[in-house]
């Protein structure tokens, strides 16, 4: 089966083979050096001379330690899809005092309202989600960090997890304080490890935090980190992956795959203009990585996202309320524009 999943996306069989490797301690010299192999590598992905750390757990875990070490005295969430009002929730859940700037899913979200929001609120953190794969929206990051140049106490969290390694990003000139990735979606890894990469300011806000707990606490981590250990018994085996992968990313260039993440973009939104599909979201937001398509007559999804399973490719058939509304399609990774081919292919003759 081939999976072309907005995530996760498929993993090569090298890359798998890694995680066999005999394990090793993670207080051994060789754990530490891994680690200390990996920072560099680590802070050219994600465009940082700060610190950046790989916690063992999913995405969501790691984007709530975000807020349970970043978020102030209040936090404005903007959402105009299924993951930005996971993070809503979240904050809620977490009893953080947060309000949400909501938008129709698959609309950007306006930079007067965020800068209108930001001047009538006391905010302390802002939270955007820049790949919104639940819609295939790509939200920029530039109008944001113009905006908060003008409010410095307001720290900028943002989740990375459908972009980072398939969009360009660049944390540090982007005055991002808190980036979350993940490894299973463009950096085409096994689940269950996330970079967050965290700034001086949100190590600092970090040290005030009542929240933040023991095994999430940034800076403990950071004192682990700097030793080349972790805070607690992290997955091993994906370490090696990832050391293995990053090499491989160097050698195509961070550029090129950006670049090649685009093209696929480009050819997918192509094909789709001819077959009846229009994208959620707008032509100059879409997101590289993922596209979400829906029929212009509106018919289900549910029955094409089956018969392409017959044909031996994954994709999916929509999230949340847009479930049997819409096809997302993960052109991600490592996947290949002749590879991508073959799945438009197969769509062609399961859509009729």
């Amino acid at each position: 089966m081939k999976i072309f999943l907005p995530g996760p996306t498929e993993v090569r069989s090298e890359l798998l083979a890694q995680t066999s490797q005999p394990m090793i301690g993670h207080h051994t010299t060789a754990f530490a050096s891994l680690i200390d192999s990996l920072k560099p590598r680590l802070g050219h992905l994600l465009g940082t001379q700060h610190p950046v750390f790989l916690f063992s757990c999913t995405a969501s875990t790691a984007l709530e330690a975000a807020l349970c070490n970043a978020a102030g005295k209040r936090t404005l969430i903007l959402a105009n899809g299924g993951f930005g009002e996971r993070w809503l929730e979240a904050a809620g859940a977490l009893g953080l005092p947060a309000d949400g700037l909501l938008a129709r899913w698959g609309d950007p979200i306006r930079e007067d309202d965020v800068a209108s929001k930001l001047e009538q609120g006391d905010y302390e953190t802002l939270v955007m989600v820049h790949g919104e794969s639940s819609t295939g929206m790509l939200n920029p990051i530039d109008p944001i960090t113009r905006i908060l140049s003008k409010h410095p106490q307001v720290l900028f969290i943002l989740d990375a997890v459908a972009t980072l390694g398939g969009v360009p990003l660049r944390m540090d000139q982007s005055g991002i304080d808190v980036l979350v990735g993940a490894s299973q979606k463009c950096l085409a890894l096994p689940p269950g490890l996330v970079p967050v990469g965290v700034s001086a300011r949100a190590l600092e806000r970090s040290r005030k935090s009542e929240r933040k707990g023991y095994s999430l606490d940034f800076n403990l981590w950071q004192e682990r980190w700097t030793k080349g250990q972790t805070v607690g018994t992290p997955a091993i085996p994906q370490f090696f992956a990832v050391d293995y992968q990053l090499k491989r990313i160097e050698a195509e260039g961070l550029e090129r795959r950006w670049e090649r993440h685009q093209h696929m973009l480009e050819m997918t939104t192509e094909w789709a203009k001819l077959r009846n599909l229009v994208p959620l979201a707008p032509g100059n937001c879409l997101l590289p990585p993922i596209s979400c398509f829906r029929f212009k007559d509106d018919r289900d999804t549910t029955g094409v996202v089956k018969a392409l399973e017959q044909q031996g490719y994954l994709i999916d058939d929509g999230y949340g309320k847009l479930k049997g509304k819409t096809l997302r399609i993960g052109h991600m990774g490592d996947w290949t524009e002749e590879e991508l081919k073959g799945l438009l292919r197969a769509l062609d003759g399961v859509i009729g």
